[in-house]
């Protein structure tokens, strides 16, 4: 069972996945660092105008994402934030390798707590899937 599975049912969830071939096995720490921490000057800006545009709200701002670490295993990291308009985690799956072989994945899991959620992620959905499925390819 994966960890992320703890949190389904939710409102909302997408996967990427990938299966690879790699001469070096990758790991979700690798993958986590190239996709959270190592992103283009491009996602790091719309980061910061996300966090000027929720302020008004009483929303928190992001202050990175190493910071959300809340589990982990030799296959898997959990990130996880919970604020008053809605609690997501995102799991960040590697296999070890099998035959030369892995599977990676990024799930996304969003559970709205009231109206505002709701609202807020209509506003970010695109960028989402934009972003995600883009930083996955870039790092695999």
């Amino acid at each position: 069972m994966r960890l992320i599975d703890k949190y389904l049912p939710s409102d909302y969830s997408d996967t990427v996945s990938k299966r690879i071939q790699s001469a070096e096995p990758l790991s979700s720490d690798y993958i986590f660092e190239e996709m959270f921490c190592n992103f283009p000057r491009p996602v790091a800006w719309l980061f910061k105008l996300r966090n000027v545009i929720v302020k008004p709200f009483g929303l928190q701002g992001g202050g990175g994402f190493r910071n959300l670490v809340s589990e982990r295993n030799d296959e898997e990291i959990i990130l996880s934030k919970n604020d008053r308009h809605l609690c997501f985690q995102v799991s960040i799956y590697c296999t070890l390798p099998e035959d030369g072989w892995q599977e990676a994945a990024v799930t996304t899991v969003v559970k709205f707590n009231n109206f505002l959620g709701r609202i807020y992620f209509i506003g970010i959905w695109v960028f989402h899937k934009i972003l995600v499925k883009s930083l996955f390819r870039r790092t695999l």
